[in-house]
C-alpha cells in the first residue's frame, strides 16, 4: 500500500479530532437523555460526522479504508441508539 499524502495524514488526524469530541458528546448525551442539552448535542454530533464523512470522501484509497475501519465501532453504536429519528 502506498505511504498517506500530507494531505491525508491531516484529513486522518481531522477524522480522530472528531471521533474525540463526538465520544464526548455521546457520554454526556446519555447521561442527560432527556436535558436541555441533549437536542444541541445531537445537532453537533450530526455535523461531526458530516465533517468525518467529508473528509474520508476526499482521502486516497489506503488511507480512507483505516480510517473507515477507525470509525465503524463508534458510528455503528451511533447510527444503532440515535440514527432513526
Amino acid at each position: 500500500m502506498a505511504a498517506a499524502s500530507a494531505m491525508d495524514r491531516i484529513r486522518a488526524r481531522a477524522v480522530r479530532n472528531c471521533q474525540k469530541r463526538i465520544n464526548e458528546h455521546l457520554e454526556a448525551m446519555q447521561r442527560d437523555a432527556h436535558g436541555l442539552e441533549f437536542a444541541p448535542w445531537l445537532a453537533e454530533v450530526d455535523g461531526l460526522w458530516k465533517s468525518i464523512f467529508g473528509n474520508i470522501n476526499l482521502m486516497s484509497v489506503g488511507p480512507q479504508k483505516e480510517a473507515l475501519e477507525s470509525i465503524r465501532e463508534l458510528w455503528t453504536t451511533y447510527i444503532t441508539h440515535y440514527g432513526v429519528r
